[in-house]
């Protein structure tokens, strides 16, 4: 009787302990997929954020800043990184967020300015083009419209001031894309624009009626 007793609480010893381990697993792997998923899998965001402070204008110490040609409608950036692991995960990417942006997906849909960039590249009004030697990025953007120049250098006024600036990731850009969609650059695309938006919101589960969750 004693003996079965014994047999009876190992068992439900060793079943417990397997649940638990189970559990544990699941929560571990959940984090991390969470976590991937809200920094964008293969976006290198984590590591660029930690490391902002290592890139600077080439050849100075500044912070870098895009060079903007309004009249050719380009912005171009050439960035040094301080080591050559810095500037291929910069390299990378820019590259993940070209493939993203082409294939019609926003990681950051709370953000309208992120939106309309998306919009813009999803329907070629701009280009990107990336190189890098060494330790140094040139970027180079060239937009088709004056509606898509006006985002990209908001954008880059957002990843210079903000980005290379303080490492700061968190700050909503919205107003400043709803105040260029509103202008006449932007009147014969602004109701596809806006259409675009409402539904990239509403499928993340942002907008007006959603809960805004910032990445």
């Amino acid at each position: 009787m004693q003996q079965k007793k014994f047999y009876t609480t190992v068992a439900l010893s060793l079943l417990t302990a397997g649940l638990l381990v189970g559990c544990g697993s699941d929560t571990s792997k959940s984090k991390n997929n969470k976590s991937k998923n809200s920094e964008g899998e293969g976006s290198n965001i984590p590591y660029l954020r930690d490391h902002y402070s290592e890139y600077k204008e080439h050849g100075s110490a500044m912070t870098p800043t895009g060079v903007k040609d309004a009249n050719a409608m380009t912005i171009n950036w050439t960035i040094e990184a301080d080591t050559l692991e810095g500037a291929t995960k910069l390299k990378e990417h820019l590259a993940f967020m070209e493939a993203h942006l082409k294939g019609d997906k926003n990681p950051r849909a709370w953000d309208k300015l992120f939106l309309m960039e998306a919009y813009m590249k999803y329907n070629g009004h701009y280009t990107t083009s990336v190189e890098q030697t060494n330790k140094t990025i040139v970027v180079s953007k060239k937009a088709t419209t004056a509606c898509a120049y006006d985002i990209i250098s908001a954008h880059a006024d957002a990843v210079g001031g903000d980005f290379f600036g303080k490492g700061d990731i968190k700050v909503d850009y919205s107003a400043r894309a709803e105040s260029i969609l509103s202008g006449v650059h932007c009147d014969t695309i602004r109701g596809d624009a806006e259409s675009y938006i409402t539904q990239r919101q509403k499928m993340k589960g942002h907008g007006k009626d959603g809960d805004k969750q910032k990445h």
